[in-house]
């Protein structure tokens, strides 16, 4: 059983926080809500703080679960480092990055010590603090051709790979021996140089999204061809192409027990898995709809005239939609892990990652649905 609550009109990207109490949404503007999630299954998420920094359209948000900062990009070409004082505010600290065209995407490295930004102009800066000087500074990858769409971090190595348009995904050493320290051991061999282009690969299509597996032996990224590619890190040569009926996928996001989900311009995610022969995509996770319960003051009224002006439904053609199962109704456009439980006024729901999307809906995903998935392929 899917939970979905619905916290303001579009959702772009979101981010929890550590123990999963709080999550950062950017509502498609220049600004980031923060809100709490209920305690009790009859309460309503609570609007606590709002980011406002920004002079365009925030592109993405990521919570260091260590560190409790939060990291935003925008399309106005700068991203700040948000660190909470004691009175639970927020403080914002401009991170110079030096590029000529707006940043597109952000992610913490495993522990927290820098972050790296995609950006359509061509680089991406690899972050980090200087304490001497109290600043954020940063070093620049090199060797794309257009924008980076997506930057994936290694779970244990100073490494970064990046979804790029130029039809491909790349491998880049990340390593600074200021922050790093002197001793690292990579999968390409110990304390490799700044920039080092370990390996690309090609694809037929733009290069939407990235993401490495919890061990950090599989490299898998998305294309516009609506294919995913999934790559052993150790031999990086032949990669395995599965192709989808369905659009294409944007997002990618492995789950600690091995398995992959993927969103993008359909409203479902898509599971894939490993089998003894490769990996093979199991379909759509299909979410009974549960909805809880969100202060946000949206009416009946008000959602009525949104399925008639966006989808051109009324009330009885928005209810056949929803007997499709899809909990989202829009673009899914972000994608993260959760692995708590959410109370529902049926009961605890323990649900394994979220997804949010247009709809302005945050939806939480249960091992249900993934059990649901695996098992129609295994019959099938």
């Amino acid at each position: 059983m899917a939970l979905e609550t619905r916290l303001v009109d579009k959702i772009t990207c979101h981010a929890w926080n550590a123990d999963r109490s709080q999550v950062a949404v950017c509502p498609n503007s220049n600004t980031v809500k923060i809100f709490k999630a209920p305690s009790s299954a009859d309460g309503s998420w609570e609007s606590i703080a709002e980011l406002k920094e920004h002079d365009a359209l925030v592109t993405a948000v990521a919570w260091g679960p260590k560190n409790n900062k939060i990291l935003t990009s925008a399309q106005d070409r700068n991203a700040y480092v948000w660190s909470q004082e004691a009175d639970g505010s927020w403080k914002p600290m401009l991170v110079i990055l030096r590029i000529t065209a707006a940043a597109t995407s952000v992610q913490w490295s495993a522990d927290e010590a820098k972050f790296a930004v995609g950006s359509g102009a061509r680089t991406v800066p690899i972050c980090y603090f200087e304490s001497e000087n109290n600043f954020w500074v940063c070093k620049m990858l090199k060797g794309h051709m257009s924008t980076i769409q997506e930057v994936a971090w290694h779970p244990t190595a100073p490494i970064v790979a990046t979804a790029c348009t130029d039809y491909k995904c790349r491998v880049f050493s990340a390593y600074l021996k200021n922050v790093d320290g002197k001793n690292v051991s990579t999968p390409f061999g110990d304390n490799p140089k700044f920039g080092t282009l370990f390996f690309e690969i090609e694809s037929p299509s733009w290069v939407r999204g990235v993401a490495f597996s919890p061990a950090g032996d599989t490299l898998a990224f998305s294309s516009h061809n609506s294919t995913v590619s999934f790559i052993d890190v150790a031999n990086p040569t032949a990669p395995q192409v599965v192709r989808l009926s369905e659009l294409p996928l944007t997002r990618l996001l492995f789950l600690p027990d091995g398995c992959m989900v993927g969103i993008g311009h359909c409203y479902d995610p898509i599971l894939f898995t490993r089998t003894a022969t490769g990996w093979v995509a199991n379909g759509k996770l299909i979410g009974k709809k549960t909805t809880a319960k969100a202060d946000t003051g949206f009416s009946s009224a008000r959602n009525m005239f949104q399925a008639q002006t966006a989808k051109g439904q009324s009330d009885a053609a928005s209810a056949a939609d929803q007997s499709l199962g899809s909990l989202h109704s829009n673009q899914v456009c972000g994608m993260q892990i959760f692995g708590k439980t959410q109370t529902l006024a049926s009961g605890p729901v323990a649900a394994e990652f979220t997804t949010s999307a247009l709809d302005g809906k945050i939806a939480f995903w249960t091992r249900d649905e993934i059990s649901a998935a695996m098992s129609a392929i295994s019959v099938s």
